[in-house]
């Protein structure tokens, strides 16, 4: 006997991935439209720095891209083929999103390097210009997409492209202070370099969760032992063997098992019992559970935990 069920709510349901994809079409456009006026300003300038920042707010449109086209392609129907429909869109999305995210890194650091043995100079007017231009386009598109990222690995690729450059209009604007009263232009590449290293590690942070999860393995704040050990509670229940317990895509988490009981004429209400606990109690978005009353044996037997 099997039961499966299905959860639906404000933040893993389809209204949850529509609005994510309004959100990230707002701040897509937003971070767009001022990479353009950033990109011109930097050209008139020839500031290397602002130039640099533009392509950095450039990366973080193709980001939220990747994150809306994955939010897009998620919120597909189940078929036949893809039963569970294709909401591990963004997961592959967010996997896209470390990887960019990663390059990113080792391009700013490699730029910063490079930069710290040459001799250049800095107009820190347009360099405010663009860098407080730029954090007004940033400061909206985090209040818009900050709440939404908690929780949803794809959403956090968007996020944190967006942080990459809200924190370079900051280190512009740092720059441009130091280098107005000082003159010390080596500010701009260690700056850059330091938050280089932020970004190789957001980008570790992602793509080790997304492989987490194509692995498999079982989601963080899921105890196996603790599930067995409330299964095993419930009366009439002998055993449980095979319990699984992995994750779909952000917040649905899935959980199966065999269970089996002493006297089947109880199976019904067993059932009842233990699929309100997978759900009330560890908030699995599907379950399902298969009882019997001795544990049919298999060759997986030796390989599963």
């Amino acid at each position: 006997m099997q039961t499966q069920h299905k959860k639906h709510d404000s933040k893993g349901g389809f209204h949850g991935i529509e609005a994510d994809a309004k959100v990230l079409k707002i701040t897509g456009w937003l971070t767009g439209v001022y990479f353009v006026i950033e990109l011109i300003l930097g050209f008139y300038s020839q500031s290397v720095s602002v130039i640099s920042d533009a392509f950095h707010t450039f990366s973080a449109v193709g980001g939220i891209l990747i994150a809306f086209i994955a939010s897009k392609i998620a919120r597909k129907s189940a078929t036949k083929q893809a039963t569970f429909g294709y909401k591990r869109a963004e997961i592959l999305g967010a996997l896209l999103n470390g990887i960019f995210l990663l390059f990113m890194a080792f391009y700013v650091l490699y730029m910063g390097y490079q930069r710290l043995g040459q001799n250049f100079e800095l107009p820190t007017g347009i360099m405010l210009i663009a860098a407080f231009g730029g954090l007004i386009t940033e400061v909206i598109s985090f209040k818009l997409i900050y709440n939404k990222q908690k929780g949803n690995l794809n959403m956090q690729g968007a996020f944190w492209h967006i942080m990459q450059t809200f924190v370079g209009s900051i280190l512009i604007i740092i720059s441009a202070i130091v280098i107005y009263f000082t003159g010390w232009t080596k500010i701009d590449p260690i700056l850059g370099m330091l938050f280089g290293l932020v970004l190789l590690w957001a980008s570790y942070k992602i793509i080790k969760d997304v492989l987490d999860i194509l692995m498999q393995t079982t989601p963080k704040n899921i105890d196996i032992d603790d599930i067995k050990k409330t299964i095993l509670n419930i009366k009439g229940v002998k055993s449980m063997t095979h319990p699984h317990a992995w994750v779909l895509t952000s917040e649905k988490n899935i959980f199966s098992a065999h269970i089996q009981v002493s006297d089947f004429s109880k199976a019904e209400e067993i059932l009842k019992q233990a699929s309100q606990l997978l759900k009330e109690k560890y908030q699995f978005y599907f379950s399902t559970l298969q009882i019997e009353k001795a544990h049919q044996a298999s060759t997986a037997d030796e390989e599963m935990y």
